[in-house]
């Protein structure tokens, strides 16, 4: 009955090796292995995975290149394993905390937008010409403004402005984030006023350049750069900017052990067993006390 089976039934797996089946039991228990490098990786996740719940809405289309059978919560993760890590507990997974980190958002073929300068003071390399952003600016001279002064921006394309505020729940002492975007469409014909559209942060005037308008709070943000090109859409590849000073709080060694704590510690003693040796299945010729404790070695040395 068991001539050339191969695959698997239950807990076995069959296999045809030189004509023979060849059964074997799968491994149906497996140590949940806590090393101190395995323990860094996982913690890892909890952030992210916050992160990503917070942001998510507004990431549709953010990763113009992901494998067909990958979702924007894989790509989300896997880009952003690679970041700094931010370590958070158990318990403040499960009360929503959030620390708003830096992470990667999109990744695409539309070049970069590059922002200089630090904290809440950054200023974009989308040069204005001569327009200073006031109240009164409409989104046709604003658009005017970018497509004439940069070669990478044409009519139609969008420019989005993604802001994410670090707040703490005051009951709770929880930290979580506030997300928020806004994005203006270039239109040479549109006489709406700008700032009826996108938020006035994003979206002010510095030394000729687009950039960062008045501190609204700590967090992270930045711009993107999209554009609808044959069905497709392109964007810029772009990170978070990082002005949150609680982020130090949960990056560094300190942070980690706090945390890990929560998470079952680590153990980095490979060879040690889990379980207890049972002093009664003890051979009745091993030494019960008493003996050379020089490592088992007779009295003149030799072994």
């Amino acid at each position: 009955m068991l001539r050339k089976m191969k695959g698997s039934a239950g807990s076995l797996t069959f296999k045809t090796v030189k004509g023979q089946t060849v059964v074997s039991e799968k491994v149906t228990e497996v140590k949940n292995s806590r090393t101190s490098a395995q323990q860094k990786h996982r913690m890892k996740w909890g952030n992210i995975i916050q992160m990503y719940k917070g942001i998510a809405p507004l990431l549709n289309y953010g990763f113009e290149s992901k494998p067909n059978n990958m979702s924007d919560y894989n790509m989300f993760v896997k880009i952003n394993m690679q970041q700094t890590p931010v370590y958070i507990s158990k318990d403040m997974v499960v009360g929503g905390a959030c620390i708003v980190a830096p992470y990667q958002i999109t990744q695409g073929s539309l070049p970069a937008i590059v922002a200089t300068g630090e904290g809440a003071n950054r200023v974009t390399d989308i040069a204005l010409g001569g327009l200073s952003i006031t109240a009164s600016t409409t989104v046709a001279e604003f658009s005017n403004a970018v497509v004439l002064n940069n070669d990478n921006y044409n009519y139609g394309d969008q420019i989005s402005f993604f802001n994410i505020l670090q707040k703490v729940n005051a009951s709770t002492q929880i930290p979580f984030g506030v997300f928020a975007a806004s994005s203006v469409v270039l239109d040479k014909k549109n006489n709406s006023t700008l700032w009826s559209l996108v938020h006035s942060v994003g979206f002010a005037s510095k030394s000729g350049f687009l950039g960062h308008g008045a501190s609204d709070g700590d967090g992270a943000y930045c711009w993107v750069h999209s554009r609808k090109s044959n069905g497709k859409t392109l964007v810029s590849t772009q990170s978070l900017l990082d002005n949150n000073p609680t982020l130090a709080l949960y990056t560094d060694e300190d942070a980690y052990y706090k945390s890990v704590k929560t998470y079952g510690g680590e153990s980095d003693v490979f060879l040690s067993p889990d379980g207890e040796a049972d002093s009664s299945h003890v051979p009745s010729n091993t030494p019960q006390g008493g003996g050379n404790t020089g490592g088992g070695g007779n009295d003149d040395g030799s072994f």
